[in-house]
């Protein structure tokens, strides 16, 4: 992979799959084992919280980390991760169909009775 001109290699840890999460609390171990080897920018998603997105990246096992399912349910996530402000839980069951009703409808932080 070093020798093609990729703009960043995007990996998904195997502690997620599909809409399954395999194992909660699993270290991530596929962006450090590819690190070793690759030489290009990395990507990382797979269940990462505020907390193990940092760890990621000082452990420079990643460049980037990508969130999904979070934003579903905070629609100010950036906003959140930033000033370690409660995430909103997401409703798995509204990922794949259905209406705005558990998918859009989330208020942010500042919507929120503190």
């Amino acid at each position: 992979m070093n020798q093609l001109p990729l703009a960043y290699l995007h990996i998904i840890e195997p502690r997620v799959k599909g809409v399954e999460t395999i194992e909660e609390g699993q270290a991530p171990i596929a962006a450090a084992f590819l690190r070793k080897v690759y030489r290009g920018a990395i990507i990382a998603a797979g269940g990462f919280d505020r907390s193990g997105a940092e760890a990621i990246l000082e452990a420079n096992n990643a460049d980037l980390v990508a969130f999904g399912r979070f934003f579903t349910s905070n629609p100010d996530l950036p906003f959140r991760l930033q000033n370690n402000f409660p995430l909103n839980d997401y409703v798995r069951e509204a990922f794949w169909g259905g209406n705005e009703q558990n998918y859009t409808d989330f208020p942010s932080f500042e919507q929120q009775p503190h």
